[in-house]
């Protein structure tokens, strides 16, 4: 009887897979083969489940991206208070990030490939990205409304806290000496949301 398989489940574990090998040779050096041998499969079922290694590589951030979606909803499930709701997806944000930052350096080919490789589709990534800040958006007018924060523009406030948390990202993994992540995130994060509270 043949075996039967989960093809989403399949494609997450491979791109799970990948993440050690690009992170140890970068997004260049990594072939396809190599990630084969990471997941434990032949090539030519990595090649079943993506027709190229910019697929693959874009389908890891999109999988990132979800994860922490599906934390923030989480926290949001446990949290009534939109701004304890946010302090608390950023504090877990940030120990995550520190928990797994030999996996993180591929956070600069990542940036670095979006903007030179035309194989990788921006358009993806625009929707991931969109898709943070209504989510941030909408915590954030949740907080208008109970009378938590003054009202703001929540569109730019959800940009702002997504370049506050990307931007440390990159400092950090330059120089993971220079400061504690979540220390100064949670610092930073904290001042941006004191500054708007009602």
């Amino acid at each position: 009887m043949p075996k039967i398989v989960n093809k989403p489940e399949k494609k997450e574990r491979l791109a799970q897979s990948a993440i050690p090998v690009f992170a140890k040779h970068g997004f260049r050096e990594t072939k396809m083969s190599d990630v084969a041998v990471s997941a434990d499969v032949g090539k030519g079922t990595l090649y079943e489940y993506y027709v190229s290694k910019d697929e693959l590589f874009l389908n890891i951030f999109k999988i990132w991206f979800s994860y922490f979606s599906e934390q923030m909803q989480e926290i949001i499930g446990k949290e009534r208070n939109p701004h304890k709701q946010l302090l608390s997806f950023f504090e877990q944000f940030f120990v995550t990030i520190e928990q797994y930052s030999e996996l993180y350096y591929i956070y600069f080919d990542f940036w670095s490939e979006l903007t030179r490789n035309p194989a990788l589709n921006k358009q993806e990534l625009v929707a991931v990205y969109q898709s943070l800040r209504e989510m941030f958006a909408g915590v954030l007018e949740d907080g208008i409304d109970c009378k938590i924060f003054r009202p703001v523009e929540t569109s730019v406030m959800s940009a702002g806290l997504l370049a506050i948390s990307d931007g440390l990202l990159l400092q950090w993994l330059i120089d993971r000496t220079a400061f504690s992540l979540k220390e100064v995130g949670m610092t930073t994060i904290t001042s941006f949301l004191d500054s708007i509270v009602a």
